[in-house]
């Protein structure tokens, strides 16, 4: 029984690694390019958040 929990436990550790990673993502892209071209002046709100998750889902490599 303890192995289930382990077992449990790492996947669900797992699947919250990779929402966190999705919703930090965009937002440490958004700042980075305003760090970068301060002329930018992206604004954060969920309208960039959102166009940044697609164009970086557009443009990575994972192939499922």
């Amino acid at each position: 029984m303890s192995k289930f929990i382990a077992e449990a436990f790492g996947l669900i550790g797992w699947i919250a690694f990779v929402a966190i990673l999705v919703i930090a993502g965009p937002l440490i892209t958004i700042w980075a390019m305003n760090t970068m071209f301060p002329a930018l002046n992206i604004p954060m709100n969920f309208q960039t958040w959102l166009a940044s998750l697609v164009l970086g889902s557009f443009f990575s490599k994972v192939k499922v």
